[in-house]
């Protein structure tokens, strides 16, 4: 097992220039629009940077609903709901690895590109069916996996054939190695600093006096809006014209709103896709408590907006931002620490300002195309023999 701790910014390597053939890559994918997620949004900014640059790039996925068809997008089998782990997750039925190894011949790919590659069905079909070289991407904290200890060996055996495994963090790596034998390449997840930025308009919601804390997220257990919405009414009780922002859906959402008990000072807003930057730039602090996360995407989300940070002090978080530095950490599930902590940003100007700055120089290593960079880099390696996969057919 190779893991080493990274500190925050470390995980980033320099820009080479890609000089060599355009390839044709496929991004295979459990999670995929019309599904919102992290793993979604890496998927699709991934695969926008690779064909700005000339590369062929499809997108493998299941269908979700009633979702529309487009070119370079193959939907195999059909995506449904589990719960497990804390968390909402995604299944595919109805594929095979032979539907799979007959779209792979068809296609001529280079290599594919499996995000959370050792997660049934699709992905870890996936990585059975090819015959070209599977790069892997892991996403995923969790804790213990009733899945991995009854099936290890199986899922080892697909963790070998892979010719490089990247994690988007080393948290997302210290899960992984607590069931498998992998050598690891740290790559992060990457934000759309044209998508996310300052000086956006306000949405309707924004448009007051304020101050306006924002929370932006999957309506679940792990992004903590409970604890929130508790600090909240002692950040009222100090700061009466504060006002809570709630951007996001999920299936605890009508549960949430009970909590809020028609609180016309909290705001739903539901779920939003391109809108998002809108509401991080005209945040007065952007409040994330989440439980549990392996990177923090939308901590860059909210830096590239200038948003100041209020978040809880979690690994994962960890590997992207410092205390006092580009955020302030509060203590997790303590809703009387993140009331004090969202209160020392809104009542200091001065704060705001210095956590704002420092989360603008942060982000910039985490843009696209120095992310992008990273992973052809890796592509190339693999394809020159630099990667070999113990078990899987060479080419």
């Amino acid at each position: 097992m190779t893991t080493q701790p990274l500190a925050p910014g470390s995980l980033r390597v320099g820009s080479p220039t890609d000089d060599g053939p355009p390839l044709r890559i496929a991004l295979v994918s459990e999670y995929y629009y019309p599904h919102f997620g992290g793993v979604t949004e890496h998927v699709h900014f991934l695969r926008r940077e690779l064909r700005e640059r000339g590369h062929h790039v499809d997108i493998i996925t299941s269908h979700i609903g009633e979702a529309p068809e487009e070119p370079g997008l193959f939907r195999l089998g059909r995506s449904r709901r589990v719960y497990f782990n804390g968390s909402e997750a995604r299944l595919t039925f109805g594929v095979s690895r032979t539907q799979l190894r007959k779209l792979f011949a068809a296609q001529a790919y280079d290599l594919v590109h499996v995000h959370s590659p050792l997660t049934p069905t699709l992905p870890l079909f996936a990585v059975e069916a090819a015959e070209v070289p599977v790069i892997g991407t892991v996403h995923t904290n969790f804790g213990r996996s009733l899945l991995y200890t009854l099936l290890g060996r199986r899922v080892q055996a697909v963790a070998d054939r892979l010719a490089a495994t990247i994690a988007v963090s080393p948290t997302a790596a210290a899960a992984h190695d607590r069931y498998f034998d992998i050598n690891w390449h740290f790559i992060p997840n990457g934000v759309d600093l044209q998508q996310f930025r300052r000086g956006i308009e306000a949405p309707e919601s924004m448009r007051g006096h304020g101050p306006y804390i924002l929370f932006l997220g999957r309506l679940d257990p792990r992004n903590g809006l409970s604890e929130l919405i508790k600090a909240f009414e002692l950040v009222a009780e100090r700061m009466p014209d504060a006002r809570l922002i709630v951007v996001g859906d999920g299936p605890l959402r009508g549960y949430y709103q009970r909590q809020a008990a028609g609180n016309p000072a909290i705001r739903f807003e539901g779920a939003v896709k391109d809108e998002r930057g809108s509401y991080y730039a005209n945040a007065t602090v952007y409040a994330c408590p989440t439980t549990k996360a392996s990177f923090g995407i939308t901590l860059l989300e909210a830096m590239a907006c200038g948003a100041p940070i209020v978040c809880s002090n979690i690994e994962g978080f960890t590997d992207v931002v410092r205390n006092g530095h580009d955020c302030l950490m509060t203590t997790l599930g303590d809703s009387h620490a993140l009331a004090e902590g969202l209160l020392a940003v809104l009542g200091d100007a001065a704060l705001r300002r210095r956590l704002s700055a420092a989360g603008l120089e942060t982000v910039q290593r985490y843009a696209w195309p120095i992310v992008t960079d990273q992973v052809l880099a890796l592509y190339r390696e693999v394809l020159a023999g630099k990667g070999v996969p113990r078990g899987a057919p060479s080419r």
